[in-house]
């Protein structure tokens, strides 16, 4: 039987860490989260962290109640893809079906592999399909986090001043 490494990713809750929010960057701890319809999916847990890049890479969800199919969890959303709410503070992502929910790997804390991050990529859907980009692109872990789905721009660039 062949042994397999497991590969953890360098990453942290920001609750844990002694990273200080600057200004304009807003504390999103407990906001809920929504759908671009405006369904609650959740509420806001923590972000995770990565300290070797001074970078948020994910926002940790705790899920609402979606129906008895759907276990109570917490799955990571990559900052990328989602919104600071335009005059409310709420985060917004985007319209995930029932079955991604499902699918999404479940958030433990400390173990966040590259197979999971990987597994959340391929759950959430390529960024094609999240009309971000034009064509899809195999995973490559050596620029993982300059993809789309990770960049900051597109979550910290709505936020409004007076959140």
């Amino acid at each position: 039987m062949e042994q397999q490494n497991i590969v953890y990713s360098n990453l942290e809750e920001l609750s844990k860490t002694d990273y200080k929010l600057t200004s304009g960057e807003a504390d999103i701890t407990g906001w809920p989260v929504k759908n671009e319809h405006g369904d609650v999916v959740g509420k806001v847990r923590d972000l995770l962290f990565e300290p070797d890049h001074n970078a948020v890479r994910y926002i940790i969800v705790d899920l609402a109640d979606m129906g008895p199919e759907l276990e109570e969890k917490a799955v990571l959303i990559p900052i990328g893809i989602a919104n600071l709410g335009d005059d409310k503070k709420e985060v917004i992502v985007p319209d995930f079906h029932y079955d991604q929910y499902k699918a999404m790997p479940r958030y433990i804390i400390g173990e966040v592999t590259h197979e999971m991050e990987n597994n959340i990529r391929w759950v959430i859907g390529s960024p094609a399909a999240l009309r971000m980009e034009e064509e899809i692109v195999e995973i490559d872990r050596a620029n993982f986090y300059r993809h789309t789905h990770f960049d900051r721009g597109n979550f910290t660039g709505r936020a409004s001043e007076e959140l």
